[in-house]
């Protein structure tokens, strides 16, 4: 299957977050320290029940991923791998299963006060840290609080993170979720 120039973007793009030493392979560790990363961010305690949860999911997440283990049973995801599965159906149920609950234990860490939502500021720790600038959090912010109440609810988080992952459309308002295209 041909893929779209939009879907190789984001594609690179989410697979480039995962890949935290940038070596072009995603393996357990990379996965590990991105949740800590996320940990640190929000000054999670480690075993806490949100540090297990966003490590949790990590996990849940790496062993979705479809790659290849090597002679030492270690397993491996190159980008050719993330971008050749990133056009079938089974990365749809993938992002469903694994990848989108990853991204909504690291916002459930962000909502401070367990209200469903999250502000400006709270994104802004978050996106920052994965390598967004401030505007284009500023921007993302603006796109995806949809009734512009100064908030981004848990259920318009799950929309973006689906559009961003999913979305053959130019115009979705996930596009945003992870900086610029």
């Amino acid at each position: 299957m041909e893929i779209s120039d939009l879907r190789r973007r984001k594609l690179e793009k989410s697979y480039g977050s995962i890949d935290v030493d940038q070596d072009r392979v995603i393996d357990e560790l990379d996965v590990t320290a991105l949740s800590q990363i996320w940990c640190d961010t929000y000054d999670l305690p480690p075993r806490s029940p949100a540090w297990r949860r966003i490590h949790g999911q990590g996990q849940q997440m790496f062993r979705g991923m479809a790659g290849s283990v090597d002679a030492e049973g270690i397993k491996r995801v190159t980008l050719d791998d993330w971008l050749t599965w990133g056009t079938k159906p089974e990365f749809a149920e993938f992002v469903e299963r694994d990848a989108i609950p990853y991204s909504m234990a690291v916002f459930s860490a962000a909502d401070k006060d367990e209200d469903g939502k999250i502000n400006a500021a709270e994104m802004m720790a978050a996106q920052i840290r994965g390598g967004m600038s401030e505007q284009e959090t500023a921007d993302a912010f603006g796109v995806l609080d949809t009734d512009e109440d100064g908030y981004v609810t848990f259920d318009e988080y799950v929309a973006a993170a689906r559009d961003f992952y999913l979305s053959e459309d130019p115009e979705a308002r996930g596009n945003y979720i992870a900086g610029d295209l």
